[in-house]
């Protein structure tokens, strides 16, 4: 459901050069924020607040990976904070605060690092950094989350090891065999090295034998 706009709302669209920017704050929007706005991956700052949107926060927020500006504060939001916003790494502003969120707040660098009051009002809302503790399920699920974040991030790295054993071999492969199919003389100077090779261990293989007979007649 698309949001319904009451009064004179005021949509504010700010796309600079550098930074561009949505600001729909200070109005009396209501219903959903459109999932299609995960669409918008350039946008560098987000704001919401001071609304009447509800329903939960759509994840597909975290599909914007340039954002260093998230304010959905005094809103109607319920729900969870979504776990996938920890993948939005260069966010320095956020701001879930005065709204119906609960659960535990996603484990990451950037959501511990917030302060207190960008999670305030929202009284069933737990983990660091409000001081309220999570119920142990919540303490699991959010483990669960890591856990299954590293063994992704572990089966990457042995799938991109995998890759490069197979991408050296054929590079070392062609690179020693693409000259012997190109030319001619290099060919038949790699096999006439392989030839006296072959006939010098022969000739290594015969004297040692013979020799160990040598020696054990003379004993």
């Amino acid at each position: 459901m698309c949001p319904k706009l009451y009064k004179s709302a005021v949509v504010e669209y700010k796309f600079s050069y550098f930074v561009p920017a949505i600001f729909i704050g200070n109005n009396t929007i209501s219903g959903n924020i459109p999932i299609e706005i995960g669409q918008l991956q350039l946008l560098h700052g987000l704001s919401f607040r001071k609304n009447n949107f509800s329903s939960n926060i759509p994840e597909h927020i975290s599909n914007l990976e340039n954002l260093e500006a998230l304010d959905l504060s005094r809103n109607q939001f319920t729900g969870n904070i979504p776990s996938s916003f920890t993948k939005l790494n260069f966010l320095a502003v956020f701001n879930v605060s005065y709204n119906n969120l609960e659960g535990s707040i996603p484990r990451g660098t950037q959501h511990q690092s917030f302060n207190a009051s960008a999670f305030e009002g929202n009284l069933k809302l737990c983990g660091p950094p409000l001081p309220n503790e999570c119920p142990a399920n919540d303490d699991n699920d959010n483990a669960g989350y890591s856990q299954d974040h590293t063994e992704d991030e572990h089966e990457n790295l042995i799938s991109w090891f995998h890759t490069s054993i197979i991408l050296g071999f054929i590079v070392g492969f062609w690179e020693v065999c693409c000259p012997l199919v190109l030319k001619k003389k290099w060919r038949y100077g790699y096999f006439k090295f392989l030839n006296r090779a072959q006939d010098f261990l022969y000739v290594i293989i015969i004297d040692c034998v013979y020799g160990k007979r040598r020696l054990r007649s003379s004993i």
